[in-house]
């Protein structure tokens, strides 16, 4: 990787003005659900950023730089609504599919898949379930996660994918190696974090994630490749207490990703 190379890579979820159409059913998802209005907002905090945003496979990691990437976790239908806002200002961006959900009621069906990738995006894999604490189940669970997500995606778009995400946020020295192994090239996580570097053949690039009334002034702040350091530590201390008092986080974790009924 060159000196000087920085990318700032946002994640957003649904945005839809009703929770319940779009995307995960659970307490857990109502944060990382962003109205139609806000959402505007953000977009418009992310136009005044020095670069544009664009696409991780036209990034030359040989090269410094600095470099903008948008990305949607989960795969909900609220995602043609992203597209078509997107669209209007010829920027690209990144979404990740839960494979086990294509199709759902609040998901995208493969037509919807077929159409973000006619648009221009990248579509890579959320893993096959999105297990909720995915760096807890083993090696080959992990693997077997990303090659069932990764194979219905190549099916559906006729082209092998490389891309991933890490679902659930958390990862481990283990989740890394996993997707490696997976033949992804590029793994998004939620560290954030302006520096990728390289597991194997895998580049691993950090994520910031501004929550639904996240402030405006810090979504400007990140496309502008500041307050990264900041957030980056608060995220190790999220991480280490949820390291700390394992037993309570996922319980934590199994009662807030509880689905509601239809």
């Amino acid at each position: 990787m060159a000196p000087g190379l920085e990318i700032a890579s946002i994640l957003y979820h649904d945005v839809v003005d009703n929770h319940k159409d779009s995307g995960f059913q659970r307490p857990s998802a109502i944060p990382y659900k962003h109205t139609l209005f806000e959402f505007g907002q953000n977009l418009d905090r992310i136009a005044k950023s020095p670069v544009t945003p664009g696409l991780v496979f036209d990034i030359d990691f040989a090269r410094p730089g600095r470099h903008l990437l948008l990305t949607f976790d989960d795969g909900g239908k609220s995602a043609i609504y992203v597209n078509d806002e997107l669209c209007k200002r010829n920027w690209k961006a990144h979404f990740f599919i839960t494979t086990s959900l294509i199709g759902n009621r609040t998901f995208l069906d493969t037509n919807g898949v077929r159409y973000l990738r006619s648009c221009g995006h990248i579509i890579g894999s959320h893993s096959h379930t999105h297990p909720d604490i995915f760096k807890d189940i083993p090696f080959h669970k992990m693997m077997e996660e990303w090659a069932i997500s990764c194979d219905i995606l190549s099916q559906i778009l006729g082209n092998p994918c490389i891309t991933a995400s890490a679902p659930g946020g958390d990862v481990s020295a283990k989740v890394l190696r996993s997707a490696n192994a997976a033949g992804m090239r590029y793994l998004f996580t939620s560290d954030p974090s302006l520096t990728p570097h390289k597991e194997g053949n895998c580049w691993i690039l950090g994520r910031v994630c501004p929550k639904a009334g996240s402030s405006l002034s810090r979504v400007e702040e990140f496309v502008q490749f500041r307050g990264w350091a900041r957030e980056l530590m608060r995220r190790r201390a999220k991480v280490l207490l949820r390291t700390t008092l394992f037993p309570l986080y996922r319980s934590y974790i199994r009662r807030t990703t509880r689905e509601w009924s239809k």
